[in-house]
């Protein structure tokens, strides 16, 4: 039976600001994790993938939204079989890639998806924006982080929500991004996870 995320409000996943990037969720405190309102999973290996899942379907953080970030799940290939094989596990509610071709296929198996564009010039702008109008993804997510300040004016004319992740070393910088219009930040530091419990 095919699940449909995006009949859920996706308003809910910009609750907080930070989205916490974790893989080896067994080995870490989950307590300022919890506070999120929803999580990236990324990097690892597919063998691994049922038992970090499994950590997920815990209180208290079993109703916290899972995005995975399918280009970088080791073992898993980043097409329309793999999607298949992410749809059949509950506790994933969508993807992160960055292959724009995956959008349409996988909001039809009923997960939402964010793409994920990385704007080193000019032209990665532009090509990212002309990305955005064809795929038609839920969420973007600007890299590296200081990208998203310096881009604002050029997306922030877009309906799609965005957010912004990669080199975000500081409160400073999250706070910052946030400013520029992302609607969340992206980002593994467990320090700045603590941002959550402030705002």
């Amino acid at each position: 039976m095919k699940k449909d995320r995006r009949h859920q409000p996706i308003e809910r996943w910009f609750a907080r600001p930070i989205i916490p990037v974790v893989w080896d969720i067994g080995q870490m405190d989950c307590t300022s994790l919890a506070q999120a309102s929803l999580v990236f999973l990324q990097g690892g290996e597919l063998a691994a993938l049922p038992g970090v899942l499994e950590v997920l379907t815990r209180p208290p953080l079993a109703d916290i939204p899972v995005m995975l970030h399918i280009d970088l799940l080791a073992g898993l290939t980043s097409d329309e079989p793999g999607l298949r094989y992410l749809v059949g596990h509950k506790r994933i509610d969508g993807i992160i890639t960055v292959r724009s071709h995956l959008i349409a296929a996988a909001r039809r198996m009923g997960l939402a998806a964010i793409l994920r564009l990385f704007l080193q010039d000019g032209r990665a702008v532009d090509r990212g924006l002309h990305i955005i109008e064809q795929a038609h993804p839920d969420v973007i997510e600007l890299i590296p982080g200081v990208a998203a300040i310096e881009t604002a004016a050029q997306f922030s004319p877009l309906p799609i929500p965005r957010i912004a992740g990669g080199l975000v070393r500081s409160a400073d910088l999250a706070q910052r991004i946030l400013a520029s219009g992302c609607r969340a930040v992206s980002t593994s530091n467990e320090q700045l996870w603590n941002l959550n419990t402030t705002s």
